[in-house]
C-alpha cells in the first residue's frame, strides 16, 4: 500500500477559535504568539486583541482529526506543559468554528 492511499484515507478538518493566554512577565506577546504556533496542528496564529499586561486573545486556526473542542483541549494541555511562561490558557468554547 502507497502512502498517498493511506493519507487519503484520514479525514482532517481544520478549526478556528478565541483562546485567552496568561503568561508570566518576562515574556512578550510576540514570544507568546510565536510558541503557540509552534504547536502540533497549528496552522495560523493572529492577536486578536491585547488585554493588558501579560494577558492577550489569540485567533487560532488549527488542523487535526480530532473534534473542535478535544483539539482546543489539547493544544491547552499541550501549551501548558510544554512552555513554562504560559500560565492559564482560556478556550473560548462558543468561537470554536469548523472551516
Amino acid at each position: 500500500m502507497k502512502l498517498i492511499d493511506i493519507i487519503s484515507e484520514v479525514q482532517f478538518n481544520t478549526y478556528e477559535g478565541m483562546v485567552q493566554v496568561i503568561y508570566d512577565e518576562n515574556t512578550n506577546s510576540t514570544e507568546i504568539a510565536a510558541l503557540m504556533r509552534a504547536l502540533p496542528g497549528v496552522t495560523t496564529v493572529t492577536l486578536a486583541s491585547d488585554e493588558g499586561k501579560n494577558r492577550e486573545t489569540l485567533k487560532i486556526k488549527l488542523i487535526t482529526q480530532k473534534d473542535g473542542m478535544a483539539a482546543f483541549q489539547a493544544l491547552k494541555q499541550n501549551a501548558i506543559t510544554k512552555y513554562p511562561p504560559i500560565k492559564v490558557i482560556n478556550i473560548g468554547q462558543n468561537t470554536i468554528e469548523k472551516k
